[in-house]
């Protein structure tokens, strides 16, 4: 034993010494020069220049002094974008989904709230190249299955191992609200949330009482721990509604419950409840862009004009490609639902910032991502025009300051 403990303090010894003795690694300055920047946050700038040290954007402007030393980039008549963020993906979780094996979105049952999908996070997922050269650098990826879904996470997409990966974790929990519950109140499945949500105020109050002395801690119990910042507004509730009674209905169990972040999570039908989510100041996250009318009286462009008639309303949205095993291959589709939107009335600096600034809004990265701002991630893209058009080519991809090989796409290999 006494040999084994020798060899151990020996072998950290020189560790802390290779440390010590390796060489400090030299910051990378690379500028960006010639090329329309799209901050989203301001107006373009023509023939600008955007400076980036390491892994943050130092500078951007129209006339700016580049740094002794630092790798220029001659891109006359490109554009570069802040990199795309899909507000809502099973990228990470999901590989084949037709095989159960490599779908890590759910578990068993319908009350899971101590899911944390970044632990299953897959950093090889060939997926992610794919995605990565359709300009999504940053997905969210969610749970599905249930009623209570647990918790997501913001995720870069490139990295050494999902710990490399995470930016935000946890950044929301997900939770369904039941359809059936619209036209009964006692439905089972509210039911059984509410229960969970009621155990997890009790858990809370318990430990509280015996942080100040009162009694004993209750046992530690994974599931309503997680439901925790929830209830405290640490984390915000994405709430998943689709029709307009189920919005309805979900916004009026919303409010009983007190919650005091709610991003709601919807098909077109959100238009019909703007006047209400304007008033409660509640941001959203459409999905349907593509979808066909369901209804006899709706309009053939009813899901085309949803965003438009948010953005008329003053709501803060997102616009997604509605997530799901499918969906994670053809991620990298998500500028043209933006785009879609675009042809239909939304405004085209409006529909470039529903996938990038207003989704970092929503999941609260906004510091860090969604614009060309000095101090922000230089995660970024050079294109030969508007990505949110299908003939724009994504030329060069940065994440974190490090420019990606885009050969590793296996749909262009």
């Amino acid at each position: 034993m006494k040999l084994v403990n020798q060899t151990l303090l020996s072998a950290g010894f020189l560790a802390i010494a290779a440390a010590l003795a390796a060489p400090v690694q030299a910051e990378t300055v690379t500028a960006l020069v010639g090329a329309t920047l799209h901050p989203v946050d301001q107006q373009p700038i023509k023939n600008g220049t955007l400076i980036m040290r390491d892994a943050r954007i130092e500078a951007i402007g129209a006339e700016l002094e580049i740094p002794a030393g630092a790798e220029v980039m001659r891109l006359d008549g490109q554009h570069v974008y802040p990199g795309l963020i899909h507000p809502g993906s099973s990228l990470g979780l999901t590989e084949v989904g037709s095989v159960a094996g490599t779908v890590d979105t759910t578990e068993m049952g319908n009350i899971n709230p101590a899911i944390r999908v970044e632990v299953a996070f897959n950093h090889d997922s060939v997926l992610l190249p794919v995605n990565i050269a359709g300009g999504i650098l940053t997905t969210h990826s969610v749970p599905s299955g249930g009623s209570i879904r647990g918790t997501s996470a913001v995720m870069n997409m490139d990295g050494w191992s999902w710990q490399d990966m995470v930016i935000k974790a946890p950044a929301a929990m997900h939770i369904a609200f039941p359809a059936a519950a619209v036209e009964d109140a006692d439905n089972e499945d509210l039911q059984t949330i509410n229960r969970a949500l009621s155990a997890a105020r009790q858990w809370r109050q318990a430990n509280d009482a015996a942080r100040d002395g009162n009694s004993v801690p209750p046992p530690h119990h994974d599931a309503l721990a997680a439901l925790v910042p929830l209830l405290t507004g640490d984390i915000p509730l994405f709430l998943y509604a689709n029709r307009q009674k189920e919005i309805e209905a979900a916004l009026d169990w919303a409010s009983d419950q007190a919650f005091e972040k709610i991003v709601i999570v919807g098909g077109p039908d959100l238009q019909y409840v703007t006047d209400r989510l304007a008033a409660d100041n509640i941001p959203v996250l459409l999905n349907g862009v593509y979808s066909m009318p369901t209804r006899r009286w709706d309009a053939y462009d009813q899901a085309y004009v949803a965003a438009a008639k948010l953005h008329e309303a003053g709501i803060t949205f997102a616009i997604g490609d509605g997530g799901g095993g499918f969906n994670a291959t053809n991620a990298r589709n998500l500028p043209f639902h933006a785009g879609s939107a675009a042809a239909f009335g939304l405004p085209k600096d409006i529909a470039l910032r529903s996938v990038t600034l207003s989704v970092a809004e929503i999941l609260g990265v906004d510091n860090q991502l969604g614009s060309l701002t000095a101090g922000k991630r230089a995660t970024l893209m050079v294109t030969n025009g508007d990505p949110l058009e299908p003939m724009t080519k994504i030329e060069r991809v940065w994440i974190d300051g490090d420019e990606y090989d885009l050969s590793r796409n296996r749909h262009q290999q």
